[in-house]
């Protein structure tokens, strides 16, 4: 059972039932119009068009219960796509549906009133005249015939029989007959004449026209012979002299003209078919519309099931956009979609799919730049961490991006989450820098390039000398990037310096104190602004 569920599953989305289905409404319908030719033909193909309809039912029934069972579970599970294939599928059942059931009443009614307008009173009256035309007119030739054989027989009395073969060749040409023939009555030749020179022997009637023509005198009747057409066939009894002697009989054949015969059999055979309508009327009608109906039925489902079918063909490349675009909104840029046909929606699909693989390919390269960037800052960071000059870095709004160990050591301060604040924020929560920051706010614009300043500051721990070096990051349009500002401890610098200013100052006095004129000279110059 679940091999014939998977079967049916698998042939329901493939394209070869449709074209099965294409071929089996052909050929039912072809079935339909060669059986309405005529009724012994109907009665031979109307099993076979019920049997080939039935099955046809069948496996449209089973296909269309799959793909139904199909829909269900989908549209109950809220798959991707199964409620637009449910309206598809309504639609298309819908416009299906509706016009071949107005066609189906519509042709049902016609066919009724058709097949009873066979059987109208004066079709009918007119067969029958027709049929009573032609007979009456091959009763008139006949009686002609008769007319002649017995003239005939009348010279055949006084024939001897030594010259009745010549006589009734001689006859025979002048009467037209195609064969003239005396017999006795029990069936024995006494003298034949045929236009037919091969005609070896002669065409004897049955024992009953012999037996007809001995007690009514006479026989007249239609002969058809084998390859020779429709004939009159005229029997008269030859009355004898001798009572003595057996009783002989003329038998004469008359051709009758191809158009007659044509016409007379036409007749013939339209009245035998309409008096077989007459017998068939109802099971004819019964019979049409049931395989009529077999055909809607099948018509239908048929319909029904292209309707699954190309409802979800049509869905298939919109279910496969929503699957991947849900894909991309959750990230997945590699999901490789499968395109389904060749037309805008396959090509919908194929430019989908090239764009998110260009969106990939960007977003790995992305990543690649930002992991060499993660590298670098990482390199970066390792670098001002073991720098003894402290470095800070501000944006173009002057907020604190990265501030480094050494930095936060110059000023006495943490700055370690200080990263993310306004610069102006650190003279707030930090007011041992405040200096240091008001030193450096002139300095943050767009019009210097590279500064220098030298910054004392107050704290905790002493007195210090910074030294602040800033330069412009360049950004685009002449707007800056932002700032970098590299702090220096110069404290003891300075302070050495000083040392050996001073240091150079005592030596100095120390020779000049050593040298003996500089006292007479000291005493000179103090005479001189005394008194002078």
């Amino acid at each position: 059972m679940n091999t014939f569920i998977a079967w049916l599953r698998r042939i329901s989305t493939s394209f070869i039932p449709v074209a099965l289905m294409g071929v089996f409404m052909l050929g039912s319908l072809w079935l339909l119009s060669a059986a309405t030719e005529n009724s012994a033909q109907f009665g031979r193909l109307h099993i076979v068009l019920v049997v080939i309809n039935i099955l046809g039912l069948i496996v449209l029934t089973g296909l269309i219960g799959v793909s139904l069972l199909r829909l269900i579970y989908q549209y109950r599970r809220s798959a991707t796509g199964s409620r637009l294939t449910a309206r598809l599928v309504l639609i298309f059942v819908v416009m299906a549906v509706t016009p071949v059931s107005i066609v189906f009443y519509f042709s049902l009614g016609f066919m009724q009133k058709g097949i009873d307008s066979w059987f109208d009173v004066r079709i009918d009256r007119a067969m029958t005249e027709a049929l009573e035309l032609s007979k009456s007119a091959l009763d008139m030739r006949m009686r002609d015939k008769l007319k002649e054989t017995r003239e005939l027989a009348r010279q055949l009395r006084q024939t001897d029989d030594g010259a009745l073969l010549f006589r009734l060749n001689e006859l025979r040409t002048k009467s037209g007959a195609s064969e003239l023939l005396i017999a006795e009555a029990n069936g024995r030749v006494i003298a034949s004449s045929s236009a037919d020179p091969s005609t070896i022997i002669p065409s004897l009637p049955d024992e009953a026209v012999l037996q007809q023509a001995r007690d009514n005198k006479f026989y007249i009747g239609l002969a058809p012979l084998r390859d020779q057409g429709l004939h009159t066939r005229v029997a008269i009894s030859l009355e004898q002299t001798d009572a003595a002697s057996e009783a002989r009989i003329l038998i004469a054949l008359y051709p009758v003209s191809e158009r007659i015969s044509q016409m007379a059999e036409s007749v013939q055979a339209a009245y035998t078919k309409y008096k077989e309508l007459v017998y068939l009327r109802e099971p004819l009608k019964q019979s049409f519309a049931f395989t009529l109906f077999l055909i809607l039925l099948v018509t239908l489902l048929s319909a029904v099931w292209a309707a699954f079918f190309f409802a979800q063909r049509l869905v298939a490349p919109i279910r496969i956009l929503a699957i991947g675009t849900r894909a991309v909104a959750a990230g997945n840029y590699h999901k490789k979609l499968p395109v389904t046909s060749s037309d805008e929606l396959g090509s919908l699909v194929q430019s989908f799919s090239e764009m998110t693989q260009r969106i990939a390919e960007a977003q790995d390269q992305v990543m690649r730049s930002q992991r060499q960037a993660d590298r670098e800052r990482a390199y970066l960071r390792a670098v001002l961490g073991r720098l003894s000059s402290g470095v800070m870095t501000l944006d173009r709004d002057l907020t604190v991006r990265a501030v480094n160990a050494a930095a936060s050591h110059i000023l006495g301060v943490n700055l370690d989450y200080s990263a993310g604040h306004k610069l102006a924020k650190l003279e707030i929560d930090f007011p041992e820098v405040a200096q240091f920051v008001q030193t450096l706010l002139p300095h943050l614009n767009e019009t210097e390039t590279d500064w220098r300043e030298e910054v004392s500051l107050y704290g905790s721990g002493g007195h210090k000398i910074v030294t602040c070096h800033g330069t412009r990051l360049p950004g685009m349009e002449g707007i800056p990037a932002g700032y970098v500002v590299v702090l220096e401890n110069v404290t003891e610098l300075v302070q050495a310096q000083r040392d050996a200013a001073w240091g150079e100052v005592a030596r100095r006095l120390a020779h000049e104190i050593k040298n003996p004129l500089t006292p007479i000279q000291l005493s000179a110059e103090r005479l001189r602004r005394k008194y002078l």
